[in-house]
């Protein structure tokens, strides 16, 4: 489809990423050659799914976007699409409406730490987000279903929600995220690590009134 041929080119082009909602690319007629299929998982680790460029530690962001402490007024929805470094992940939040209401909202149980994967991790994975995962029995293949391929989608970017915010360090802190799977974080030399999987952040690159936005060097694991 037409739709899944576009959306395979917001990983080699960040601008396009930033100005395109990713699901807007399954309208359209069929096509021949649908999806240029990543390379399955070998020896990978989704959580550290390839090389990424070197980044500004944690300190350097020192409140992110909005400055200081964060601005309280401002909502991550708002301020998502102003960090280039994490575009495309930001692009995928677009029409996940599970994910969109709840980084609009300013309702203090609604409050989000969101786990925003560097554009570099984005482009290094073993598959893209919408694929099928290796052993998927279902029978129904995301490369020629437009429901099956924007449930992989979504079930990915839920991954990476974490719904607290401030988000205490520690096992004893663990929790849930939108997609299900339980983590939580430590400090390791000197760095914020996502646990289980020891993904790194990067760096808080917002914090506003509904919580955080922190950068991270991987995907949570999402086979």
């Amino acid at each position: 489809m037409r739709r899944t041929i576009l959306i395979a080119s917001l990983f080699s082009s960040i601008s396009l990423a930033a100005a395109i909602s990713p699901l807007d690319f399954f309208r359209g007629g069929p096509s021949s050659n649908s999806l240029s299929l990543a390379q399955p998982l070998q020896n990978q680790n989704p959580m550290n799914p390839g090389p990424v460029d070197p980044s500004k530690p944690d300190d350097q962001y020192s409140g992110g976007v909005g400055g200081g402490d964060g601005d309280s007024t401002l909502t991550i929805s708002d301020i998502l699409p102003q960090t280039r470094k994490i575009n495309i992940f930001a692009s995928l939040t677009r029409d996940i409406s599970t994910v969109t209401g709840r980084l609009e909202s300013t309702k203090p149980q609604d409050n989000t730490t969101l786990l925003a994967p560097l554009n570099s991790a984005m482009q290094a994975l073993p598959r893209k987000p919408w694929e099928d995962r290796p052993g998927d029995d279902t029978g129904v293949s995301a490369e020629r279903n437009e429901d099956k391929a924007a449930s992989n989608l979504q079930k990915f970017v839920e991954e990476h929600v974490v719904p607290t915010s401030p988000w205490k360090e520690g096992k004893e802190h663990k929790i849930k995220t939108l997609g299900g799977q339980e983590l939580w974080w430590e400090q390791t030399g000197g760095k914020k690590v996502i646990m289980p999987g020891h993904l790194e952040v990067d760096g808080v690159v917002g914090r506003v009134g509904n919580g955080e936005i922190w950068a991270v060097k991987g995907v949570v694991n999402y086979a």
